[in-house]
């Protein structure tokens, strides 16, 4: 059996604490045993250790999450990069020539989100779905969860006897509260977003769809594929349907109002709280944060904005959301992590940028040159080697280092690395980024 993690998302529904580049999954808000801070996906790669499936674990996504995923996860688990973002059917497909390439046509595939919010007996239960999937392997097996309440927040999946593994009946997609309530007098399901089926069938859907079936091959024709979920392209298209009853706990933290639910305590940062109920301050910023009088809200204060919202509104956030005219101020990298302090664009049309670098000790920046931008280092704290145009410099507490366009360089760190990088160059990006030979490898 292997599992198969889909990691997406835009990154609008936690905003401003979340961005394209730090989803949801990636928000350090949750605690794991110990107390330590703790995000949605290192908590499920946890539990899959705790099964015993990390080892045969793999994760796609596209290029902008995998810095996130690497310096989360480490390099414990195969990741499928795609070309582009296109939704779960083509991102699956892509997988599906993955793993063609690399196990045993009769392996049993789960597929799955990467960051539900569940107890270990949900993946426990991986095991008898192996079993049901061997057993029936021309269908399709999903996992339904015991609804807790009446919502529309998710997809229903009405099976045709209250049995541990039912054939699938019908689905009905997010109804209102009393379509919901009438569901569940039926017997309806939760609808986790849990597949099972052998590769060979997923095999078989790849093939139907006449592009090329080899993972290269198909990377470079990803584009040919549907634009669709797979449960359009799939799901509601295959005649043997199984579901399996979950009558643990499951939840999806996908938006302010579920994730405070699940936040062990209800400030997180730089906040203190008198005389408010039901509130949760999360500050990702140095500067103080004092709420008074506050009832039923959610405070979130990041370098990306303020958000100051009542709890019940918090679905419907991604509406509102127009402004994307300037770069997440926060980016994961697999060497650490970048905030941009300040940004503003100057009079002679050029832009400068102003970022906080957390490098972790061990790590290397690659080795590249900007086209078009100059850039100054100061160094707050630790230790590191550069390369700088070839010539060789050590870095600690007061270094100060200017890089010139054109000009090769890049730094491995000797130690936990702050620095403060400004760049003029532009426009906002690091499209002029070219990457060159490594010329200082970074120790594992």
């Amino acid at each position: 059996m292997y599992i198969l993690l889909l990691s997406g998302g835009s990154g609008k529904r936690l905003w401003p604490l979340s961005n394209e580049l730090n989803s949801k999954q990636f928000l350090k808000i949750l605690e794991d045993r110990d107390g330590n801070k703790q995000s949605m996906m290192e908590r499920v790669f946890q539990q899959l250790q705790e099964v015993g499936l990390d080892d045969r674990t793999v994760i796609t996504t596209t290029s902008s999450q995998v810095d996130a995923i690497e310096n989360q996860l480490g390099f414990r688990t195969s990741i499928i990069q795609e070309p582009s973002r296109r939704d779960t059917f083509p991102a699956i497909m892509l997988a599906t020539s993955y793993l063609a390439e690399r196990i045993d046509s009769e392996e049993t595939v789960v597929i799955m989100p990467v960051d539900p919010y569940v107890e270990l007996s949900f993946f426990e239960r991986f095991e008898q779905l192996d079993q049901a999937v061997q057993a029936h392997p021309d269908a399709l097996h999903l996992m339904g969860v015991e609804p807790l309440h009446p919502t529309s927040k998710y997809g229903y999946i009405i099976p045709q006897t209250s049995e541990n593994m039912s054939i699938v009946d019908r689905f009905q997609e997010k109804p209102t509260v009393e379509v919901a309530a009438d569901l569940i007098e039926q017997g309806a399901l939760w609808n986790c977003g849990v597949f099972a089926c052998r590769l060979d069938f997923l095999m078989q859907c790849l093939e139907e769809q006449a592009v090329p079936t080899t993972f290269e091959a198909l990377r470079s024709n990803y584009e040919a594929l549907e634009k669709t979920s797979f449960d359009y392209a799939v799901v509601e298209k295959t005649d043997s349907l199984f579901v399996h009853r979950y009558d643990g706990y499951w939840k999806d933290l996908g938006t302010w109002n579920t994730l405070t639910e699940e936040m062990p305590h209800p400030l997180h940062g730089n906040a203190r709280m008198l005389h408010s109920k039901n509130t949760h301050i999360v500050n990702e910023l140095q500067v103080p944060v004092l709420g008074i009088g506050l009832d039923n809200l959610i405070v979130s204060v990041s370098p990306d904005g303020v958000l100051v919202a009542s709890k019940d509104e918090t679905p419907a956030l991604k509406e509102y959301l127009t402004d994307d005219t300037l770069p997440p101020q926060f980016e994961w990298k697999r060497w650490g992590y970048a905030t941009i302090l300040h940004q503003q664009q100057l009079d002679d049309g050029r832009y400068a940028v102003t970022r906080r670098l957390h490098i972790k000790a061990h790590q290397q920046i690659s080795h590249h040159y900007h086209a078009h931008t100059d850039s100054t280092w100061s160094i707050l704290q630790g230790r590191a080697e550069a390369l700088i145009d070839g010539q060789s410099q050590q870095l600690g507490p007061t270094s100060v280092v200017h890089i010139p366009q054109g000009v090769p360089h890049t730094l491995t760190t000797l130690e936990d690395l702050i620095m403060i990088e400004i760049k003029y160059s532009i426009d906002w990006t690091e499209q002029d980024n070219y990457p060159l030979p490594t010329s200082i490898r970074s120790k594992p």
